[in-house]
């Protein structure tokens, strides 16, 4: 491996531990995956970048199993209740998601610790656009998302 390759995986391997990690856009393969998480967002909202998220599930006994107890919801709607009606899929402690933009006043959303947010970002999962409240996410991770992604278009 070259000097500038152990660099890149050295920088991979960081983001990745730090839950964010920013992803070349399809629409530009081959491009500098920081360049475009850093730039290719804020040139418009509704771009093709998309910035990694690793879901955060606060209950230390949910955070390795796989099981359906354990599992957390995306959304159809951060505008409505989360709860079974407006569920659109599970994901697991640690999936890594892609996410695209943000919206700040979304649906508030209580965690298992009582700590809460109305932010929510929206993922592709399974080729599909949804919701994950931003509670989901460890709140370090949700700060530099809001600050990576571009705010959602209405």
């Amino acid at each position: 491996m070259t000097g500038r390759g152990a660099v890149a995986m050295v920088g991979i391997a960081g983001a990745v531990v730090a839950g964010v990690l920013l992803l070349p856009s399809p629409a530009t393969p081959g491009a500098d995956s920081l360049t475009q998480g850093t730039q290719g967002p804020r040139h418009g909202a509704g771009g093709n970048s998309h910035v990694g998220v690793l879901v955060h599930n606060v209950e230390k006994a949910c955070q390795t199993p796989r099981t359906p107890f354990c599992a957390l919801s995306l959304a159809h709607s951060p505008y409505r209740p989360y709860n079974t009606a407006n569920s659109a899929g599970r994901v697991w402690h640690h999936d890594l998601l892609q996410a695209t933009c943000t919206v700040a006043n979304g649906v508030t959303v209580t965690d298992e610790n009582h700590k809460h947010t109305s932010i929510w970002i929206r993922i592709t999962h399974h080729k599909e656009q949804f919701w994950l409240p931003g509670i989901r996410v460890h709140p370090d991770h949700l700060t530099q998302l809001t600050t990576v992604l571009p705010t959602c278009s209405p």
